[in-house]
């Protein structure tokens, strides 16, 4: 039976319709690379559906073996209740589930004080529960008149996030640094939080901020414990300063 004209007509609309929905389908699928904290190594690269929250996208596709997990973006902020639409072509980071914010509790500074006895917490920074700000001391291998590097460390949410560190004494440099020292610290997605140059809380106190790299995968493959977390990112603050 010859196909009329009409019919010719309607079965090239159709066509036409299935070509632009399958379209729009292919647009609405975001392309995500899942990353696992606890090994860098483990990515996996996947499309989702725009209108799926971060964390139903990565509980089809977990590369951890955790029951309860969060997502982060590469700055530490957890977005686990996002949209998928707003992270497309991002890399997401998979780790353990985020607990409430906050500082070092104060009956546990005595942990730090063992391996950095002079570490005093900052008064403004300071209530009788938590400290979110300590100053530090320890030697500078001759890089400062004093011989000594002062280093004030920002950790308001100490147990999952980025943390800061800023030298005091920058003025007393003698010798050469390892690391760069930013009086106002760049735009880098590792320095987010940092300020524009004078101590969180401040505004005359200034300080040059280390640039520490991409410490937070590594801090976040050390779990929770804020003490843990501070202890090991002084330590990486003294390597910088000192190599």
């Amino acid at each position: 039976m010859k196909e009329s004209t009409s019919e010719r007509i309607l079965v090239n609309i159709d066509a036409t319709i299935q070509n632009e929905n399958a379209g729009k389908m292919m647009n609405n699928m975001i392309p995500l690379t899942i990353a696992n904290t606890l090994d860098q190594g483990t990515k996996k690269r996947i499309e989702v559906s725009a209108n799926q929250t971060v964390k139903e996208a990565v509980r089809k596709n977990n590369p951890t073996a955790l029951d309860t997990f969060d997502v982060y973006d590469g700055e530490g902020k957890v977005i686990s209740d996002e949209q998928a639409a707003h992270h497309r072509d991002a890399t997401l980071y998979v780790g353990v589930e985020k607990v409430a914010g906050g500082g070092v509790p104060r009956e546990r500074l005595r942990e730090l004080q063992i391996e950095y006895p002079s570490i005093q917490p900052v008064k403004q920074w300071t209530d009788r529960k938590q400290a979110k700000m300590f100053l530090v001391r320890f030697p500078s291998n001759g890089r400062t008149q004093s011989g000594f590097w002062e280093v004030v460390i920002h950790c308001p949410n100490a147990s999952s996030e980025l943390m800061h560190a800023y030298v005091l004494n920058f003025d007393e440099i003698t010798g050469r640094v390892g690391v760069s020292l930013f009086p106002t610290p760049p735009s880098a997605t590792y320095a987010k939080g940092a300020g524009n140059g004078f101590i969180p809380g401040s505004s005359t106190k200034r300080g040059h901020w280390v640039c520490h790299g991409n410490i937070l995968p590594h801090l976040q493959r050390l779990g929770n414990d804020p003490v843990v977390r501070v202890g090991a990112y002084i330590n990486h603050i003294q390597n910088l300063l000192n190599q």
